[in-house]
């Protein structure tokens, strides 16, 4: 048996970790960022301070009218952090915590930061201690890290809490899916949901509900069983107590009405039971003419098909579906109609049948409702509305003239 695994909890794992890296990643470029930036101020200040000094040499040099100053004047290094030393060309070098440098601009030596400028003979000498640059962008980085610390765990916090809100519409389906009785075929609630959940919803609703119709179909199908056997049952009983020369021959005409009912129920069970929302392909040409052919046999008038030079109609149906359809349909003008039954099969898939009606004639779509002294089940016109239904085919009943008719539209239906 598989582990089993948490959505929230895979998300969790994969997207918190993501986000602290996010939030140290951004934090060690914004101390590249700072250590760049205090970098080129603190060399602008040695720029500044050399500058200065420059011109205070000169000033004192030239301004006073007397001989320059010595220009040991450098700065005793007492400090570890900042040293300044300026030097006359034909003095000692003032002691420094670097050592000699023969290159005026920047460069680092001995772990010392320093600016080299020379000016009237004499060179002067900036220089900051690294370890005290790194402890000024360390400081200032503590000043900006530090207070994002308590940021950084309320957005971990506010992540973890906003994915376990948006997947609670998962939570509430999953358990609502787990929690029911097994007779329980309502639909699901929908609202809610996730686009990327609701297409599952809708799936699960249609596959309750096609049970659901399943259920429906087996209780009419016994429902309808024992009306419908009960009387033909007790005849055939009844024939067989009293005997008789002829009884057999009634014994069997029993047996066959029987068997048309039994049928029909069948056809009407699995019509109520989706059979017309299957998945297939079908020839409407091809099955029209098996179902003629064998309703002939059985027809006391003719039936007559203009086939419109159609040869073949592939259409996207149960191919079970549509012969119980046309079938019924036509058993129902054979059985109630007046004279010869006609079809017309016009090239863009519709099928009109029609034939003379009686006065009263009228079309009874209800299960078992059928005229007084009608020979057949009055379940073929049920059939056929509940299979045209899930086929997607609206049927056209009509009656005028003297003549019933109905159209089918299998345009819907045609392939390519």
């Amino acid at each position: 048996m598989s582990r089993g695994w948490s959505l929230a909890g895979r998300l969790s794992r994969h997207i918190l970790p993501l986000v602290a890296l996010g939030w140290v990643a951004t934090i060690g470029l914004v101390v590249w960022a700072l250590d760049h930036e205090i970098g080129e101020l603190m060399d602008e200040e040695m720029e500044t301070v050399v500058q200065t000094t420059i011109l205070l040499l000169d000033s004192a040099e030239h301004g006073h009218g007397r001989d320059p100053i010595p220009r040991e004047l450098g700065l005793t290094p007492d400090s570890d952090e900042q040293v300044l030393r300026v030097t006359a060309a034909d003095l000692p070098v003032a002691p420094a915590p670097w050592g000699v440098l023969t290159r005026d601009g920047f460069s680092n030596a001995q772990g010392w930061r320093v600016l080299r400028r020379q000016a009237d003979g004499a060179t002067i000498e900036m220089g900051h201690s690294l370890a005290w640059r790194r402890e000024e962008v360390l400081e200032s980085t503590n000043v900006l890290v530090v207070p994002m610390l308590p940021l950084l765990a309320l957005v971990l916090w506010a992540t973890r809490r906003t994915m376990r809100r948006s997947m609670s519409p998962v939570g509430r389906f999953a358990s609502e899916v787990t929690g029911r009785r097994p007779d329980d075929l309502s639909p699901l609630e929908t609202g809610g949901l996730p686009d990327e959940l609701r297409p599952l919803a809708l799936s699960f609703n249609d596959f309750l509900h096609r049970i659901d119709a399943l259920r429906q179909a087996e209780r009419h199908f016994v429902a309808n069983a024992a009306h419908e056997l009960r009387t033909p049952l007790a005849t055939l009983r009844a024939r067989l107590e009293t005997g008789g020369p002829d009884v057999a021959a009634q014994g069997i005409a029993t047996l066959e009405a029987l068997t048309r009912r039994v049928e029909r129920l069948l056809q009407l069970s699995r019509a109520e039971a989706g059979l017309g929302r299957e998945a297939g392909e079908a020839d409407l040409v091809r099955i029209l003419r098996l179902v003629l052919e064998e309703e002939a046999r059985h027809s006391p008038g003719p039936i007559r098909l203009d086939d419109g030079d159609v040869e073949r109609l592939p259409l996207r149906a149960d191919p079970d579906a549509l012969a119980i359809l046309l079938r019924n349909l036509i058993e129902n003008a054979v059985q109630h109609g007046i004279g010869d039954v006609r079809l017309r099969l016009y090239p863009e898939g519709r099928l009109t049948l029609s034939n003379a009606a009686a006065p009263d004639a009228a079309f009874r779509m209800a299960p078992f409702d059928k005229r007084d002294g009608s020979p057949g089940t009055g379940l073929g016109l049920a059939i056929v509305q509940a299979l045209a239904e899930d086929l997607g085919l609206t049927p056209e009943w009509r009656i005028a003239d003297g003549r019933a008719s109905v159209t089918l539209d299998f345009a819907p239906l045609r392939q390519g």
